[in-house]
């Protein structure tokens, strides 16, 4: 596909995600996959990215995977600056090449991405990441509510070898990019106990400081200059730390969870366009409810939770019994099964669907609709 054919499927997807919007719906929409070949310090490198636009309340954001690998040996892979970004609404703020990583035992997850897909559209909008590391199989579940101005995150972690230590790093360039544009700013977090001036650093329990508040006193829509600040709510977790690193560029923010952790959940905003003051008294007026959002939210897509494997089982084997389906589907009778089994977890009476379960379902939905249809579609012309 041309980049001008993927600029016109992000255009239509804003387009749609505004309209949606604006009709008190909720939408999310992932664009092809674009790469580009990189040049100098990077050259002989190819440059790999997958941007979905969320449309659900008066901030559209958009979410990316990034990654990069050798152009002569495609299986080779580089982080580069992050591999989830946030380019819109602002590319400062929550930063568009890399603004949250997460560390199990030490190191990033395993790059690329093995999906992302959206998975759910409607009363809410859900994008799903899934990254196959050796330590864990890992999910970013980011989502939208309509009406709402903060994007949601629920990161999953399903162990596959022992966790010693599991951390999130949050990056943000809050309002403008100082030092790109050889420009002096004065980075600042407020919290709920403190003030981080740029230069410091800070630690507390993330129980006492749950959301953080990222501004630049030189860079306030309030005085003509910047895009206007940025913030984030962390569901506490017992035992888990926050520490605070504002830098003269780069903020950083690192929460240290324990090991045993398996659920994070997060909201992030971007208030581009908002003076210090305005956005600050916005995230203060809002994080009560926000918070009893993350406690509460079933955030199980609905295609995994009405999905009913045992139905479509007995269905499809009743199909698939006559010799004359079996005839007219021919090859097609290896997909009916292999799918079947692909999916096994999911029929088994309260169990839940892990992470690899869930990404498999919802990858081959669309496959398995068609298939469906085509084997009703036989099975009444056989009956005829």
């Amino acid at each position: 596909m041309t980049r001008r054919a993927i600029y016109a499927c992000i255009a239509l997807t804003l387009i749609a995600a505004q309209c949606l919007a604006q009709t008190g719906g909720a939408i999310v929409g992932v664009s092809p996959q674009t790469e580009r070949v990189l040049t100098g310090q990077f050259a002989g490198k190819i440059g790999s990215e997958t941007r979905a636009v969320f449309g659900f309340g008066p901030i559209a954001y958009t979410i990316a995977e990034k990654h990069r690998y050798l152009a002569d040996d495609p299986t080779v892979f580089e982080m580069g600056e992050g591999y989830i970004g946030m380019p819109a609404p602002s590319s400062a703020n929550w930063y568009h090449t890399g603004f949250l990583f997460v560390r199990i035992n030490g190191h990033d997850v395993q790059i690329p991405a093995t999906s992302v897909m959206a998975v759910e559209s409607g009363d809410r909008a859900i994008l799903d990441m899934v990254w196959h590391d050796p330590d864990a199989l890992v999910r970013t579940r980011f989502f939208g509510l309509p009406g709402e101005n903060w994007l949601g995150c629920e990161i999953e972690i399903e162990p596959i070898n022992e966790i010693t230590s599991l951390s999130v790093l949050l990056r943000c360039y809050p309002s403008y990019f100082t030092s790109a544009h050889n420009r002096d700013g004065a980075r600042r977090i407020q919290t709920p106990s403190l003030l981080v001036e740029q230069g410091s650093v800070a630690e507390e329990p993330l129980a006492e400081n749950p959301w953080a508040f990222y501004y630049d006193e030189v860079f306030d829509v309030a005085k003509g200059e910047g895009d206007g600040p940025c913030a984030m709510l962390a569901l506490p977790v017992d035992g888990a730390t926050i520490r605070y690193e504002p830098g003269g560029y780069a903020v950083n923010t690192t929460l240290d969870f324990p090991p045993d952790t398996r659920t994070i959940r997060f909201a992030f905003w971007d208030y581009k366009g908002f003076t210090n003051a305005d956005a600050l008294a916005d995230l203060q007026g809002q994080t009560g409810a926000v918070l009893a959002t993350l406690e509460t939210a079933d955030l199980t897509p609905r295609a995994v939770a009405e999905f009913d494997i045992a139905a479509v089982r007995a269905s499809l084997e009743e199909a698939i019994a006559s010799a004359e389906t079996r005839e007219a589907l021919g090859e097609r009778i290896g997909d009916v099964e292999a799918w079947l089994a692909a999916n096994e977890q999911t029929q088994q009476p309260g169990t839940a669907i892990g992470v690899a379960g869930q990404e498999e379902l919802l990858g081959s939905l669309d496959d398995y609709n068609s298939l469906q249809w085509e084997v009703k579609l036989i099975k009444l012309l056989d009956d005829l």
